[in-house]
């Protein structure tokens, strides 16, 4: 521990440290942020207890106040709806951008100013369901700053603790955009997994057996949930974990983030997967479910994108795909191998 570390300021946090912290925020809300950006922050992060109580100060008061003037002066878009665009990899950034990432380290510091005085508390506790219909997609706002957007006919239970924010994921598909509180852990039992985050964002499926997480921000860490003590497989940007329920392996690879985030602008991107799991989302996705006829149809394979605007359209591209014919019939639409 430095010198500067073992003098607090008036918050119990040394200015040098509120700086670093103020430093490590502004770096990391950058999109050029990269999974070594995070892997070296988080060794950052536990090096010292103070330097997490600095960075949890700063980023609640983030959170906690509203800078959406600021925003709109550096060209109309709030600061968090900027912090959780997606980055296009290899552009440089634009002018815009940059003069949000100078107000960011500018606003940062005086977070650390303010965070270095103690002005801030701890949030309160709260259980909340959230659930979605077919069709139905929904935002979500947590008091700690964390956003969730439910994709359609899914279902989760949040958890906000003072030891730990935990999330019970059913059958259902979300992006998670997660504050940061080491102090607080973001847990997310789903299936016999536990998913471990600090701050990052990502997307997690859990559809019948078969679990999919993307990242694309951040570091997560997924665990067997009856080995909490074991070495955990890290997922970092750009790569996506997969596994199915009650087998011990998983399968770690390197992905598009964009495929997984499709949904939440109303696309569904497949690359070589059965007609049985496309007729599966387009059931959650529209209020008529699809169904498939036989086995045969079933494992058709289907590689394309389809834009979910109404099911009539999604039905009619989905023809001019695959060698199938849709028969409506009085509760359901089925597909037919041609």
């Amino acid at each position: 521990m430095s010198r500067t570390e073992e003098i607090p300021g008036p918050g119990g946090v040394a200015a040098a440290v509120a700086e670093e912290a103020a430093g490590w925020f502004a770096r990391l809300q950058g999109e050029a942020a990269t999974g070594d950006d995070w892997l070296a922050f988080e060794r950052w992060l536990q090096r010292s207890p103070t330097h997490a109580r600095a960075y949890e100060g700063l980023e609640r008061l983030w959170v906690d106040l509203d800078y959406a003037p600021v925003a709109r002066d550096l060209g109309g878009r709030p600061l968090m709806a900027a912090r959780r665009r997606r980055a296009s990899r290899g552009s440089a950034a634009s002018p815009g951008r940059r003069a949000w990432i100078g107000a960011g380290a500018a606003i940062a510091a005086g977070l650390a100013v303010a965070v270095g005085l103690g002005l801030w508390s701890a949030p309160g506790v709260a259980i909340q369901t959230y659930q979605t219909g077919p069709g139905q997609t929904r935002q979500i706002a947590l008091a700690d700053g964390t956003h969730i957007q439910l994709n359609a006919a899914s279902k989760i239970t949040v958890s906000l603790g003072r030891d730990a924010r935990r999330v019970e994921m059913a059958d259902a598909e979300a992006v998670f955009d997660v504050a940061h509180d080491t102090a607080r852990p973001f847990l997310i039992a789903v299936g016999d997994r536990q998913v471990r985050v600090v701050g990052t964002e990502f997307n997690l499926r859990h559809r019948a057996d078969k679990v999919a997480l993307t990242v694309r921000r951040g570091v997560v860490e997924v665990r067997p949930a009856d080995a909490l003590q074991a070495d955990p497989t890290r997922v970092t940007i750009g790569q996506m974990l997969t596994y199915t329920e009650g087998e011990a392996g998983s399968i770690l690879k390197v992905s598009d983030p964009g495929a997984a985030f499709a949904w939440t602008s109303g696309q569904q991107i497949y690359r070589d997967q059965p007609l049985s799991e496309v007729a599966a989302d387009l059931s959650r996705r529209f209020a008529t479910p699809v169904r498939t006829a036989d086995a045969h149809t079933a494992s058709l394979r289907f590689s394309g994108v389809l834009v979910t605007d109404s099911e009539p359209e999604v039905l009619r591209r989905l023809q001019a795909f695959v060698p199938v014919r849709v028969e409506q019939t009085a509760g359901a639409v089925v597909l037919h191998s041609r």
